[in-house]
């Protein structure tokens, strides 16, 4: 009898392993196709304001680009003209060199690199067999901006909320990592948002203290590596025990 039970028991705990494998990789694969969509969101944000700081498109023409979208293509969604303008901002205000400044200045170098910095020949493959090759190629020289890597720990409808309600870089990079480590979806950030949650963390430590510890009673070591290491009052170079101690005053 005890034998089976054991037997049970090593046979869950197996099981239980096989469930962390298939976690694992949906875990990535989720990881990979916000990527991808972040990054196409970025490269036609990068298009779309070029072509209206040169002055070659206005306003209408961006609509029409909305409906042309919509007729030629109707299985890609998200196109909208305020989205397209939404990509426009994505692109804007994250390609801009105090943005890149500010992720610098708090984090650790493997989230201030930047992701690819052109489309790579597999994206193109998979343009409409209408684009020419002359017409790939300016698009592969176009999208040379380059998205930093930090961008990619939350989702696009995350930024563009956190982009039109954040009034600095060091606000919009706190909530793109809180958003991160909490799993904020859209109404959970906007709920933190009106709540004003950077606001209030920064001013109460012991606050910070308690949720870490009530989220996360295991893992005092969770936000190495960002900006919470400066809001607890410690150096970039910290030991582990000294960040413990201050996660748990």
């Amino acid at each position: 009898m005890d034998e089976n039970k054991s037997i049970i028991v090593l046979h869950e705990k197996q099981f239980d392993e096989v469930i962390s494998i298939i976690q694992l990789h949906q875990s990535k694969a989720s990881r990979m196709v916000n990527e991808e969509l972040l990054q196409t969101a970025w490269y036609v944000g990068s298009y779309v304001s070029a072509k209206l700081k040169s002055e070659e498109w206005g306003s209408k023409v961006v609509s029409q680009l909305s409906e042309y979208i919509r007729a030629r293509r109707p299985d890609l969604r998200g196109y909208s003209r305020r989205n397209i303008y939404n990509m426009v901002q994505y692109f804007e205000e994250y390609s801009t060199p105090q943005f890149s400044l500010t992720v610098e200045k708090f984090l650790s170098h493997e989230f201030v690199q930047s992701t690819t910095a052109q489309l790579q020949s597999a994206h193109l493959e998979a343009q409409d067999d209408n684009i020419n090759e002359g017409e790939n190629n300016e698009i592969v020289q176009l999208s040379t901006a380059r998205m930093p890597q930090v961008l990619t720990m939350t989702t696009f409808t995350n930024h563009t909320m956190i982009l039109s309600r954040c009034r600095n870089n060091e606000e919009r990079l706190f909530y793109i990592l809180y958003a991160h480590k909490e799993r904020l979806n859209v109404k959970e950030l906007d709920r933190s948002l009106t709540n004003q949650t950077f606001s209030t963390l920064l001013s109460d430590k012991k606050n910070l203290s308690k949720g870490l510890l009530e989220s996360y009673p295991n893992a005092p070591v969770i936000f190495k590596d960002t900006v919470f290491l400066d809001f607890l009052g410690l150096p970039k170079k910290h030991s582990e025990s000294k960040l413990r101690n201050r996660l748990i005053e």
